[in-house]
């Protein structure tokens, strides 16, 4: 599961329901054309057999291979039912293990009480059916249990897919929220800038209009001051827009651990090298925000190992992680997007997929020129 998607295992768990519910299907048909049924019997059972997967088989492929809404498809579970219960009673015990295949399709669809109750009810039906054939009890017994772990695996292996599209979700939406408090982030440094300075602006112009004709020195003060004001505040957005407010990069490093584990991602990070260049923490803190991003879209990651190499002239980080997605060493636009940032201050970005691990490598010289403000 850990390198395919909802979609792709839906498809191989659909596959496979539906695989087993032909063989215990076919199992039960060979059986009883072995007692040479008349050719009109073997005309009915065929029908009812196409009808019986038939139905099965809208259930399963809505259900788990396109994760749809429970709706419970009460219909085709209906004609399921009918239709195994059919072939039960008319032709015997062959076809024994048909209503444990309805039930637990059912369990698949259906919520609340009825997706156990159902399969309840259907197998002590069975048992009953089957002591009216005069089925001894050991083998009514053997029975049950066989039915029992037919519901159980079919269930199970129905709503696991249901539960991984969940936490794909759930992967998807942490992903967004760390990319909202990003800006949310910006949002609130641009305001610190502007908020204030064009507060303070509005207030001086105000006071110099008034003091144009009563004491023009002093309004040309402030006219003056406004100036200073402006270019300060200009200064600092320059600032912000360029980088320089971000945060440190133990700050990046602890706010990506705690998205990783609210995703359930045990983190492993060596510590923060102190006395970075600020372009090189900028760049390197940037690596471990996208990282993190990377590992909540494209892995089912259960631990993450963050390193530093410190090196006299350059630093580097490599980020790993376990259970990646097929397609997670594919460059996307986040990955495409860091490297180029990263080449715009003379680093490297390479990241490689071997087996069950997927690492990010990230490396920055340390004696870049610092920008101007």
């Amino acid at each position: 599961m850990d390198r395919w998607s909802p979609g792709t295992l839906g498809r191989v768990v659909a596959l496979l329901i539906l695989g087993t519910v032909v063989a215990f299907t076919g199992e039960g048909f060979f059986l009883w054309l072995s007692t040479r049924p008349p050719m009109v019997d073997v005309l009915f059972a065929v029908l009812a057999g196409a009808g019986l997967l038939a139905a099965i088989g809208r259930v399963v492929w809505s259900v788990v291979r396109r994760s749809s809404s429970r709706s419970e498809h009460l219909v085709d579970v209906a004609i399921a039912t009918s239709l195994s219960y059919a072939l039960l009673l008319a032709f015997g015990p062959a076809w024994l293990a048909l209503p444990a295949l309805v039930a637990g399709v059912a369990a698949i669809s259906f919520t609340g009480a009825k997706r156990w109750l159902f399969p309840l009810l259907v197998l002590i039906s069975t048992a009953g059916i089957a002591f009216l054939h005069d089925v001894p009890a050991f083998a009514v017994a053997e029975t049950l249990l066989r039915s029992v772990v037919t519901v159980v695996v079919l269930a199970g292996m129905g709503l696991l897919v249901a539960y991984a599209a969940e936490v794909h979700a759930s992967r998807d939406e942490l992903a967004r929220m760390a990319v909202v408090e990003e800006r949310l982030r910006f949002a609130r440094d641009l305001h610190d800038v502007l908020g204030r300075g064009l507060s303070v602006v509005r207030l001086k112009a105000e006071l110099g209009v008034r003091l144009l004709d009563a004491d023009p020195g002093a309004a040309r003060d402030q006219f003056v001051q406004i100036a200073e004001l402006a270019g300060s505040s200009v200064s600092e957005l320059r600032k912000v827009i360029a980088g320089y407010r971000q945060p440190s990069l133990a700050e990046e490093l602890r706010g990506t651990s705690s998205i990783l584990s609210l995703a359930g991602v045990r983190v492993v990070a060596d510590p923060v090298p102190e006395d970075l260049p600020a372009p090189a923490a900028e760049a390197i803190g940037a690596a471990i925000r996208e990282g993190g991003t990377n590992i909540l879209r494209h892995s089912a990651a259960e631990n993450c190992r963050v390193e530093f190499v410190r090196e006299p002239a350059a630093l580097t980080v490599r980020i790993s992680n376990d259970r990646p997605h097929a397609g997670g060493a594919r460059a996307g636009h986040g990955l495409t997007g860091l490297a180029e940032r990263l080449a715009a201050v003379h680093g490297t970005l390479d990241h490689t997929g071997a087996g069950d691990e997927f690492v990010l490598t990230a490396r920055v010289p340390l004696d870049l020129p610092r920008k101007n403000s």
